[in-house]
């Protein structure tokens, strides 16, 4: 029954279930790292019980992407290899995804935390943001397989809705949470999304320089 609760608070009222959470009337919710928990298993039970059809979905929405750049700006997107080989590695991708799903959500949790914490600030401590999104983060993986399996019976493309329903998801809660006005949550947003990139970036840059140090590191010692 709290499970559900939780949902219904989650789809209508994010906002009171996060603020009554904080001031201590906990009982009639679920705990959101449990919460989490349980999406969780249930999206990766859905994804590894349909692991065929997942990577197939994807593969497709790639490969219509991967056309779409063929038509529209040509060059390398138009060569048969080059689109057979992003497949194949589309489909790598897919199965690292499915193997690792857990630790990079864990991994991955603190970071949209720390962000939103810096975007979002007052009167909510770091703590009490990841509650916020435990409980968002929960929701989103019963989104993504809701939205996984309208893919496969309707059409792949339509994973594709996975991603702006989330941002407004995440836009229409922490926007209930703090009260805001519509610009003010689309300028949060906007910041979070920024700062997300940013950050991705630099990890980018990161571990591609720490490639480069390896191999001239082992140039200079052989």
């Amino acid at each position: 029954n709290k499970y559900f609760v939780t949902i219904k608070y989650l789809i209508l009222r994010p906002g009171v279930l996060l603020r009554e959470y904080y001031s201590g009337t906990r009982k009639k919710f679920l705990n959101p790292f449990a919460f989490l928990t349980i999406c969780m298993a249930i999206n990766l039970f859905v994804f590894n019980s349909f692991d065929e059809e997942y990577i197939s979905v994807m593969n497709d929405f790639n490969e219509s992407q991967i056309n779409w750049y063929a038509e529209t700006l040509g060059g390398p997107f138009a060569d048969p290899e080059f689109k057979t080989e992003q497949l194949n590695k589309s489909t790598e991708s897919s199965k690292f995804m499915l193997k690792y799903f857990n630790i990079m959500v864990i991994l991955l949790l603190p970071i949209y935390t720390l962000i939103a914490f810096l975007v979002y600030r007052k009167p909510y401590n770091y703590a009490e943001h990841i509650v916020a999104n435990c409980y968002i983060q929960g929701y989103s993986f019963l989104t993504t397989s809701l939205i996984f399996f309208i893919a496969i019976w309707v059409h792949p493309s339509l994973f594709l809705l996975i991603y702006p329903l989330l941002i407004f998801y995440y836009t229409y809660v922490y926007g209930r949470l703090y009260k805001l006005a519509i610009g003010q949550s689309i300028l949060k947003v906007i910041l979070f999304l920024l700062i997300l990139v940013g950050v991705g970036l630099a990890v980018g840059l990161i571990f591609l320089l720490l490639i480069a140090f390896g191999y001239i590191f082992a140039a200079l010692s052989s």
